[in-house]
């Protein structure tokens, strides 16, 4: 006989992990009990000695689809006298030390029951086991136990807390158990003179998901509480009904996410890869990039304005399935104005979305933290991450530290597409989407959501690692932080730690790599804004090898909001002071003010340079016509993108002196083509294929003369689907890495300030 104490860690909880031990057990008959804790979940066995040994890899066999097995820790213990295998209540009053996993979309067996007309459960809202369901966005605390999460405000009915304490059930403590009789409900709001009035509830027997479906498939704006905040939800088939939308929403160019009611909907206004498809039905069930197909019948010029593709994402919720009709093709919209974070508090939602919404469809079942939606694209068959959020976090992955990586740190990230990241041991959790930090709504977003997973998982951190901006909120806010809290901060510079996110996430500490680093802006150790960078990186050190040619940046940070600037520095340098007169149709359509400007530059105005690639792609989608102003970041580079699609383009001029990769002959080359016919839609290719040649070239020169083998593609210009697949077509010789578990823009940033803070420390 033989009597072991095994502590399971990783997503253990919530997933059906304790009645798969005691089945197994059971089967095995060991005697003894399990019980969920701070620290996850821990068991004692005792039985015979082959059965004990044979408990842990039928456990790591047969685990369930949410479940995540970190950590075994086995202890051999003296002989019990129990007679049973008994799950057992949760101990309470330790510091929690567990992981909770993300809000998943639902099983099959609880679609089947959905769509069951026979099942009790038929076309409830909110069905689940401990398979599916939500989970981050309910609970308060852990152990993660009904008592602790937002589904405490619900009484089971009887048939309910049977299933709930039925061991063999796989409802069996499946926290967010509920049905039609005991669970959370839907009701139906009007919005009249301001004020919202009750169009169905417990009093008024019509069924609010029929009536606000009808009101949706007639043009109207609903404002929906669905599982991590609230949408605004039209018909996107209905151009009227869109341009409404983007009015009142104050969002007039960016492109906006559609959710549909299956995969065969998808493919009538999208082409699919399999390996799309596949991404679509994950259980994370991320908006996922697509391209168009245009004959479809959806209002694409409101819904995606100059743009090939369309965010798509399936049901996550049961509620869509129920809703959304055969065919639905819905604008589902993250419910705020444009730059303030998503709400997901009925008080802030009513005093803020009336005046968007004609309609109310909402729950009562309180939202604890709220997520936004996550979205990927697929290049070369591989999943690339835009932004991780619901579905994703805050489920942690593991990346290899230093030996005395065990260091708690807090990574701010920066302030655009900001996400935190924090550490327990090896295991990261990356905070999800906040956005960019550019009112006290979202710096408080920030704060708050640091402190959730801080009481969360029972984090302290020991040091703070921040962007090398001085200027960045959420640098201010780490500094702040580590001085009330007497621990070190530690500055990273923006582009390095681009880099070191990729290198965290492959485990490339020791050997070096050739960090290729495009994005916007990023403050340079040499007082200049970065932004196109080829870098040396091995461990925790990193030297600037190359970089493109530098820009002016006329205007300093409005010329980042109004890239015409940049573009008039441009033409100035091409031509001085005497400018051909083709050039006047593109002069007329600048702001009144650009003459003052071209007055000031022509007079020695001091300027900040900048060798940023972002800025290159926005002064050539002005030139080109794409816009002199942005309305959201990353505009005019995406339509530039877009612009190109389809078309093959020439290699024009650029000049490379092993330090500066010159693309100023290729951009005078663009501007002189304005004048002549040219299609701007090739001048567009011929732009991504000249860059993709230069960066190539470059790429194997740094490499061939530092004996580098491997090449880190990363910053938000390598979110261009285009550029990627021009370098992957033209490279022989280089491993080229791209982020898999984080984006390469900015909300990727902490996963490198943390792996290079831990090995600084």
């Amino acid at each position: 006989m033989k009597r072991q104490g095994i502590r399971f860690t990783g997503i253990v909880q919530g997933v059906g992990f304790r009645p798969l031990i005691a089945v197994i057990a059971r089967e095995l008959h060991l005697v003894g009990f399990v019980y969920n804790d701070d620290a996850g979940v821990y068991t004692e066995v005792q039985g015979k000695e082959e059965a004990v040994d044979f408990f842990v890899e039928q456990v790591q066999t047969r685990k369930g689809p949410l479940a995540r097995i970190d950590s075994v820790t086995v202890t051999d213990l003296s002989l019990g006298e129990e007679a049973l295998f008994v799950i057992a209540p949760s101990p309470a009053g330790k510091q929690p030390a567990t992981f909770i996993g993300a809000d998943t979309a639902p099983c099959e067996a609880c679609r089947q029951e959905l769509h069951d007309p026979m099942n009790r459960r038929y076309h409830y809202s909110f069905i689940n086991c401990t398979h599916c369901g939500p989970r981050y966005t309910i609970v308060e605390t852990v152990p993660y136990d009904r008592q602790f999460t937002s589904m405490k405000e619900f009484p089971f009915c009887k048939a309910c807390e049977t299933e709930y304490k039925t061991e063999t059930n796989r409802r069996y403590h499946a926290e967010p158990n509920a049905c039609p009789v005991c669970g959370p409900q839907y009701s139906l709001y009007e919005v009249v003179n301001g004020e919202l009035q009750a169009l169905t509830g417990s009093d008024i027997p019509i069924d609010p998901l029929t009536l606000g479906r009808d009101y949706v498939m007639s043009g109207h704006i609903v404002a929906f509480k669905g599982v991590g905040g609230y949408h605004l939800v039209c018909d996107a088939t209905n151009e009227a009904a869109v341009w409404r939308l983007r009015e009142r929403k104050q969002r007039p160019h960016k492109p906006l996410a559609v959710m549909v009611d299956s995969l065969a909907t998808a493919r009538q206004i999208a082409h699919i890869t399999p390996e799309e498809a596949a991404l679509l039905q994950t259980p994370a069930r991320p908006i996922v990039l697509l391209p168009q197909r245009p004959e479809a019948k959806v209002a694409w010029s409101a819904v995606a304005p100059h743009n090939h593709y369309i965010g798509i994402m399936l049901p996550y919720a049961p509620v869509h399935e129920v809703w959304l009709p055969p065919g639905g093709v819905w604008v589902m919209t993250s419910g705020n104005r444009s730059g303030e974070p998503v709400i997901y508090e009925d008080v802030e939602a009513k005093a803020k979305l009336k005046s968007v919404a004609d309609y109310f469809l909402v729950h009562n079942r309180r939202i604890v933290a709220s997520v936004d939606d996550s979205v990927v694209e697929v290049v070369k068959g591989e999943t690339l991450p835009i932004r991780r959020s619901r579905g994703y976090v805050p489920t942690s992955f593991n990346v290899r530290l230093p030996k005395q990586g065990a260091t708690t740190v807090l990574a701010m990230g920066g302030d655009l597409k900001n996400a935190f990241a924090m550490n327990r041991g090896e295991a990261v959790l990356m905070g999800p989407h906040i956005g960019d930090l550019a009112n006290e709504a979202m710096n408080e977003s920030l704060i708050h959501t640091i402190e959730r997973y801080k009481d969360l998982f029972g984090l302290r951190p020991e040091a703070v690692v921040g962007d090398y901006h001085p200027q960045y909120f959420a640098s201010q806010y780490g500094k702040t932080y580590s001085e009330t809290h007497g621990i070190p901060f530690l500055p990273v510079q923006h582009h390095h730690a681009h880099v070191a996110a990729v290198m965290a996430e492959y485990g490339l500490q020791e050997e070096p790599v050739l960090g290729i680093c495009f994005d916007g802006t990023g403050y340079g150790l040499d007082g200049t804004i970065w932004g196109g960078e080829f870098l040396f990186c091995q461990g925790a050190t990193m030297q600037r090898l190359a970089h493109i040619h530098g820009a002016s940046l006329p205007g300093g940070e409005a010329a980042v909001k109004e890239p015409w600037r940049q573009a008039l520095w441009y033409i100035r340098d091409t031509y001085g002071d005497t400018l051909p007169s083709w050039l006047e149709p593109w002069l007329n359509g600048l702001p009144e003010n650009w003459q003052l400007l071209d007055q000031m530059m022509t007079h020695g105005m001091p300027m900040v340079q900048a060798s940023s690639a972002g800025r290159l792609f926005d002064a050539v989608g002005s030139l080109l016509g794409l816009g002199n102003v942005h309305t959201f970041d990353g505009q005019i580079a995406m339509s530039l993108e877009q612009l190109a699609y389809g078309e093959r383009g020439k290699i024009k001029e650029f000049t490379f002196d092993g330090e500066v990769l010159d693309f100023k002959p290729l951009v005078q080359d663009i501007i002189g083509h304005l004048g002549d016919g040219i299609s701007k839609r090739v001048l567009a290719a011929s732009f991504h294929r000249t860059l993709a040649y230069g960066i190539t070239e470059t790429m194997e020169y740094l490499c061939s003369l530092y004996k580098i083998k491997q090449v880190v593609l990363c910053g938000g210009v390598f979110q261009n689907r285009r550029l990627i697949e021009e370098m992957m077509s033209i490279n022989h010789d280089q491993v080229m890495l791209l982020p898999r578990q984080v984006p390469p823009n900015d909300g990727g940033l902490a996963l490198g300030q943390l792996w290079l803070g831990q090995q600084r420390l």
